[in-house]
């Protein structure tokens, strides 16, 4: 497995890996009606998350994945510019493989080097688990509404040591 940076011809693959693990993962910690909410239905759901990736990944943000053999996209994560982590999602396959943990590393580092203060999130019910495990800190439960269907996820942050230049080390 290695990490590289996403390109565009990738976001078909994120959104095929978004859906799966929102029906597959998602499924263990909350309903079915909050999973179709948050997945979407039907067979164009990942076509339309693929989509929407595709926009986001171009809007400045940084995004890297994680790639097995022949270069399968196993799972991906985003940073915004104010250390904002909109995405980290993994194949239901790819789950306890360390590929999130080699993603979250790529983008933690990334974040140092920019200088971020601190790195937040808002996760789901199992993404909570992997975020506590390294480090960050739940900073409320945030309760709210998709199409009617009520849902939770928790805003989580971590803050970053003081960036250090080699060159002052």
């Amino acid at each position: 497995m290695r990490i590289r940076s996403y390109q565009p011809s990738d976001a078909h693959a994120l959104g095929d890996i978004y859906v799966a693990a929102v029906r597959e993962t998602g499924r263990l910690d909350y309903s079915p009606a909050q999973v179709a909410v948050w997945a979407g239905d039907g067979p164009e759901a990942a076509a339309a998350v693929a989509e929407r990736l595709r926009q986001k990944m171009a809007d400045g943000r940084r995004c890297w994945v994680a790639v097995g053999e022949n270069d399968a996209v196993l799972a991906f994560i985003d940073l915004e510019a104010d250390g904002h982590i909109d995405f980290l999602y993994a194949a239901p396959g790819a789950v306890g493989s360390g590929a999130a943990g080699l993603l979250l590393d790529a983008a933690e580092q990334a974040a140092s080097r920019a200088k971020m203060a601190r790195l937040y999130v808002e996760a789901s019910e199992a993404a909570r688990r992997f975020f506590l495990k390294r480090g960050f800190v739940v900073d409320g439960r945030r309760d709210f509404e998709i199409a009617g269907v009520a849902i939770h996820n928790y805003a989580m942050s971590r803050r970053l040591e003081r960036f250090v230049p080699e060159t002052e080390r």
